[in-house]
């Protein structure tokens, strides 16, 4: 599970990608493609917590990006909910500590988020523009989102690291001791 000190890290993290993700256009005009790396974010508290930091990150980091872009006000939290639940389905099958599994996880992640966008949008009888342009910013965003991936997980793990502590056993205090005794003693 999540501690409460990595999820602080992992909000604070998210909001200011987003923040530098909305306010950078040289990406864009690069790539012809608008990059969001929120959903390496949702993969990353899909597999290492539950339900609570999910929900937390999709209703904090979700609101941010809405009001930092143009989507309708809800957009972008439906998608990153909903593409945390399905990779969080999966967590007991996928190798989180791989840097192969990583990379696909966030690949899927970062093509699972814009696709339930768009759904989400036609769904609630808005006419999003879409078409082969889309197809493209699809795959881009999924590309760099696979290759930022497994960076982003270092360093959060990283931050975890920092932040939480392991208790130290202490060998005197174990609740179970084996006492052994025989004629000599």
């Amino acid at each position: 599970m999540m501690s409460r000190p990595t999820f602080t890290c992992l909000i604070l993290m998210a909001m200011v990608v987003t923040y530098v993700q909305s306010h950078w256009s040289m990406m864009e005009g690069m790539w012809r493609a608008q990059i969001d790396l929120l959903p390496v974010f949702a993969a990353f508290a899909a597999l290492h917590g539950g339900l609570g930091p999910i929900i937390g990150l999709a209703l904090i980091a979700g609101s941010w990006l809405d009001v930092l872009s143009a989507n309708p006000l809800g957009t972008s939290l439906v998608s990153l909910f909903l593409t945390a639940l399905i990779l969080h389905r999966l967590h007991e099958v996928l190798l989180k500590g791989q840097l192969a599994a990583q990379f696909f996880v966030c690949l899927a992640a970062g093509a699972f988020g814009p696709t339930i966008s768009c759904l989400f949008l036609w769904g609630m009888s808005m006419q999003p523009l879409a078409g082969w342009g889309t197809l493209w910013q699809i795959v881009v965003n999924a590309m760099i989102c696979g290759v930022a991936g497994p960076f982003i997980f270092l360093i959060l793990n990283q931050m975890d690291r920092l932040v939480s502590y392991e208790p130290v056993a202490q060998p005197w205090n174990r609740s179970v001791v084996e006492v052994k005794r025989s004629k000599r003693y």
